[in-house]
């Protein structure tokens, strides 16, 4: 009897310790902090982060006010482009040109090589990357180096945008800022940049520009970019320049 009342005891003081080791070690890791309660220059700082380590992207370009943004003699549209990290982009550029009505421009590159062609049954040409009017080599680190220089950043509220919750960040730049995102960039022109960010990822979701960035552009033009995935797969090869393809 006082072994099986022994044995009982014993079992009884493992099943509770057990129980408090699994009561104690199951608590839930604290949640991240949302977007929505971040200071400004946290929540900057954490899309950043996001940023730089993004491997892929692919995302569009709108000119939302049709302002007549130049690009490369012809009237930007919009375009389509995915990037690849370190340095490989390819892009399709929606423009209207003059006496030639809508065209499509595509421009790649890879590493130090970047072409062009000025429509789909075009030949591929060599383009000096300097040429090349945005800059998406490296655009993680491009824009997370934007977010760093962002003046008078202030959060303005909730949206949903492309399906997420976002937080919208509201600040200005200089247009000599975007000179590592838009090349030539014209020095001197006060924008506005209007930023929303995924409230439970912290990713960069949107971005728009307003205002000139180029002396030619309207006091209105507002580009806008939208990162639609990240991370996933992208193949962008140099092209095979016999065939134009």
């Amino acid at each position: 009897m006082r072994v099986c009342r022994a044995l009982c005891q014993g079992l009884l003081v493992s099943v509770l310790l057990v129980f408090l080791a699994v009561a104690c070690g199951g608590k839930s890791a604290p949640a991240p902090t949302p977007a929505a309660e971040l200071s400004v220059n946290d929540l900057l700082s954490r899309a950043g982060e996001k940023l730089a380590a993004m491997s892929t992207a692919k995302f569009t370009m709108v000119d939302e006010t049709e302002s007549g943004a130049q690009f490369f003699g012809t009237t930007f549209k919009s375009l389509t482009a995915e990037v690849k990290a370190p340095a490989s982009f390819r892009m399709q550029v929606d423009v209207v040109a003059p006496g030639l009505g809508f065209a499509q421009i595509e421009m790649l590159a890879v590493e130090d090589e970047a072409y062009m062609k000025f429509s789909k049954a075009a030949p591929w040409v060599a383009l000096p990357l300097g040429q090349v009017p945005f800059n998406f080599r490296g655009l993680g680190m491009t824009l997370r180096d934007l977010l760093g220089v962002i003046k008078n950043g202030a959060s303005t509220g909730l949206e949903s945008v492309l399906g997420v919750k976002t937080v919208r960040v509201e600040g200005n730049v200089a247009s000599e800022d975007l000179s590592s995102l838009l090349t030539s960039v014209d020095a001197g022109h006060a924008v506005g940049l209007t930023l929303w960010i995924d409230e439970a990822e912290y990713a960069l979701r949107q971005i728009r520009i307003t205002g000139r960035i180029y002396d030619e552009d309207a006091a209105e033009t507002a580009r806008l970019l939208s990162i639609h995935e990240i991370d996933v797969p992208v193949d962008i090869q140099l092209p095979d320049l016999s065939s134009g393809l």
